[in-house]
């Protein structure tokens, strides 16, 4: 097996080796990608808006591949490294990529074989990326599914089992657009606040196949954290319609209980934030200013409408009671 030489990687990052170049619009910030791949190219460009323009880019990647590794077996999951403001990333021992979270930008080497996977890239080292990389670019991740209707959002948080997902599905055939299911992105301008979402599929428990049945004939997958799980495009699979951005009007959270009748609560703003925070990434105090602005960003979120719903209904149940929040 061949393992890639670190002094060697770091002369083959200069630009003059990368000669592909875009720029990208990612949850409201700008990358500058520099590459000589054009599979991540591809990828990015199917995960990313183009953007044009001489605008500063807020986060610079230089991605090279060297095509001399022909042997480059995956890791099972993504190895996590943090020393400060550096994050190192490894997806195997010819694939890794270190973030400067002060400077904002992102060095990476990597296999054929994953240049390759684009799918690969969609689906986990992009999104990884964007989650490793937000507080740096001033992007806020919160725990929570999103749908729109009419360029509003909808966020729906709880813990794992609540029926984020799934509810998120339901709403959208029932006339919503899916935006997210699990990770939604928050960006502002001033007192303005956005929403975002990824291309990517949406991760079912299994007994979703309970509620939906088109799921029947899909194989379950071993999730990255360690879960049996359905992984399908819900514009595939449901013909729904997918947004990748909203303005947030409304945040419930969700808690599963054994009641047929849902109780509905008001929630105030502190508690909303304070369950948003919690899963907030505690950053080193060199780059504790990042994650203050994160703070702020949750806390212009909960200036708005918040509830908890309380309940023990099936999907397609607790979609017309989510639905009447919104008016709808």
């Amino acid at each position: 097996m061949q393992v890639l030489d670190p002094v060697n990687s770091i002369v083959k990052l200069s630009p003059d080796n990368l000669p592909l170049r875009a720029r990208f619009y990612v949850a409201g910030s700008i990358w500058d990608l520099r590459s000589n791949s054009q599979e991540i190219l591809q990828a990015m460009r199917e995960t990313f808006d183009p953007v044009d323009g001489q605008q500063q880019a807020d986060l610079q990647l230089q991605f090279h591949v060297d095509f001399a590794v022909n042997d480059a077996p995956r890791w099972p999951k993504p190895q996590f490294r943090a020393l400060d403001h550096l994050y190192y990333t490894t997806y195997g021992p010819c694939d890794s990529m270190l973030m400067d979270q002060i400077r904002r930008c992102v060095v990476g080497s990597f296999s054929p074989a994953i240049a390759h996977d684009v799918p690969y890239w969609k689906q986990t080292i992009l999104p990884f990326l964007l989650g490793v990389a937000s507080a740096s670019i001033r992007v806020t991740p919160i725990h929570c599914a999103c749908v729109t209707k009419d360029g509003l959002g909808l966020l729906l948080g709880g813990e794992s089992g609540a029926g984020k997902s799934t509810s998120a599905l339901a709403l959208s055939l029932e006339g919503f657009s899916y935006l997210s299911d699990d990770c939604t992105y928050l960006s502002r301008t001033g007192v303005g606040i956005r929403a975002w979402g990824l291309p990517t599929s949406v991760k079912l428990l299994p007994d979703a196949v309970r509620h939906f049945p088109q799921l029947i004939s899909h194989e379950l997958v071993l999730s990255l954290n360690g879960e049996w799980a359905l992984n399908v495009d819900p514009t595939e699979i449901f013909h729904v319609e997918r947004c990748l951005s909203c303005e947030p009007r409304w945040l419930v959270f969700l808690e599963r209980t054994g009641n047929s009748r849902p109780v509905i609560k008001p929630l105030s703003s502190l508690e909303a934030a304070s369950r948003l925070a919690a899963d907030l990434e505690e950053m080193p105090p060199i780059i504790l200013d990042q994650y203050k602005y994160q703070l702020e960003t949750i806390n212009v979120l909960v200036d708005r409408e918040c509830w908890v719903i309380q309940h023990g209904l099936k999907p397609e149940l607790l979609a017309p009671v989510l639905s009447e929040i919104c008016g709808a």
